[in-house]
């Protein structure tokens, strides 16, 4: 299915169980179900899900502190990829949080060059590097930033 075909809609009860599944797919130390959960009451963390049918196929996840976004989770499942849900997904967390944050954080294993690809078209820069900072398999982590206001 193409991304126009397919709804991206707020994290909700409903969604969780579908983006934890995803998280085990797509990451290594993946974020458990329960931990969605205790997201969906934290007034400072916004998620957006897109569905195919009852399945999630793709999810963000960010927090905020004052003016600073922090992207911790972006995934879409394998076989979806390279469909513009990243992308979607990212322009729809950009549309939710304007007005609110001016700059967007995040880091990325090295080794993940689709995922680096997609950020750097995205606009986001490198401005660091952790050496080993990832385990399972251990990596350095790339530090990017992006401004978005």
């Amino acid at each position: 299915k193409q991304r126009a075909e397919l709804p991206i809609e707020l994290f909700s009860a409903d969604s969780i169980h579908g983006v934890a599944e995803l998280a085990k797919i797509c990451f290594s130390t993946p974020w458990s179900e329960q931990i969605y959960r205790r997201e969906l009451e934290n007034p400072q963390s916004v998620g957006f899900v897109c569905m195919c049918g009852e399945r999630a196929v793709g999810f963000i996840h960010c927090d905020f502190v004052l003016d600073e976004l922090t992207l911790n989770t972006l995934a879409v499942a394998p076989e979806h990829r390279r469909q513009g849900i990243a992308r979607a997904l990212w322009n729809a967390m950009c549309t939710e949080m304007r007005g609110i944050c001016n700059v967007c954080y995040l880091e990325v294993r090295e080794g993940n060059l689709p995922a680096r690809t997609l950020y750097e078209s995205l606009g986001f820069r490198q401005n660091g590097y952790r050496p080993r900072y990832y385990s399972d398999p251990e990596e350095a982590a790339v530090l990017m930033a992006m401004q978005l206001a």
